[in-house]
């Protein structure tokens, strides 16, 4: 995957799945559209936009843009997503960003933990992936048993 992507301030939920997947994304909660369009140019990326109004502004601009329905239900959006960048699941690093910032994770040795994140965890898990720029920390946990779940419906 060596596009890069842009989403628009609408869709912070489908920009963290996006990563979650391990794609490459670009998003500001608070950028307005102008801006928006001129950080896709600049890095020549493509532009997700929940706002139709600026995906033909895309347009007019030659800047590649997938528009996705605000209604739509996150699995078909990033389906949709997918799809248009013409994506398998073997295509993708799922779980190699941090949700959070976008930053690539980092293998860290459970030993270095001890006193940072709960006993338990530590207990139950065994491995761990860190994220440098933002100062969080990740795991298999039961939270990714719902993710699983997620991820069979988006791939089935």
């Amino acid at each position: 995957m060596t596009e890069k992507i842009v989403v628009d301030g609408m869709l912070g939920n489908i920009a963290k799945w996006l990563r979650l997947l391990g794609i490459d994304v670009h998003y500001e909660r608070n950028m307005d559209d102008d801006k928006l369009l001129e950080l896709a140019l600049k890095e020549n990326a493509i532009l997700i936009t929940g706002d139709e109004e600026l995906s033909y502004k895309a347009f007019r601009r030659r800047i590649k843009a997938i528009y996705i329905r605000s209604k739509l239900p996150k699995a078909i959006a990033i389906k949709q997503i997918l799809a248009e960048l013409n994506l398998k699941k073997d295509d993708l690093k799922i779980g190699s960003r941090c949700i959070a910032c976008n930053n690539l994770l980092k293998p860290i040795k459970k030993e270095t933990l001890i006193g940072k994140i709960p006993d338990k965890v530590l207990e139950f898990n065994h491995e761990f992936w860190y994220c440098e720029r933002c100062d969080k920390i990740y795991w298999y946990g039961s939270h990714w048993r719902n993710i699983e779940k997620e991820l069979k419906v988006l791939f089935s």
